[in-house]
């Protein structure tokens, strides 16, 4: 029997990568990771696929990071579930903020590296924040 080859990965099956990675708990691997968004999604896929998204390897990084460091609470968890329900999302919201931040560094060191790079090909910043020019729509409607 034939095995079938998972579909490309879509920025939105990556949000959900990233969303199961900004809510993991316990032991992360990247084959736990594949099991689980195979579980969820139907799809299996390779670890070198999703290490072909650096979103996703900076996430899974940082989510290691943060599962390293934690302990155990000692004082249990909280009897009210909406105690409960409202501490996770805090989490989820806390990693989630967590992997942007880490994304917008990213993206900020790679504007500089442009703006480096623009700068030595005689490109000036003002040249660089010129508005684009507006769509010429008239030539459309025969008005010359």
């Amino acid at each position: 029997m034939k095995k079938e080859r998972a579909p490309d990965l879509t920025p939105e099956r990556i949000e959900q990568v990233l969303e199961m990675l900004d809510t993991w708990k316990g032991k992360l691997t990247w084959e736990l990771l594949l099991v689980a968004f195979e579980a969820s999604s139907g799809h299996r896929y390779s670890r070198f696929t999703f290490a072909e998204y650096e979103e996703i390897t900076t996430a899974f990084s940082l989510r290691k990071e943060a599962l390293r460091g934690t302990l155990p609470q000692s004082r249990g968890t909280p009897r009210d579930e909406r105690l409960r329900a409202a501490l996770a999302q805090a989490e989820r919201a806390t990693a989630k903020a967590k992997r942007l931040q880490n994304e917008n560094n990213l993206l900020l060191e790679q504007f500089t590296t442009w703006a480096l790079n623009a700068e030595r090909k005689g490109v000036t910043l003002d040249m660089l924040n010129a508005p684009l020019p507006k769509p010429e729509r008239d030539r459309s409607k025969g008005v010359e």
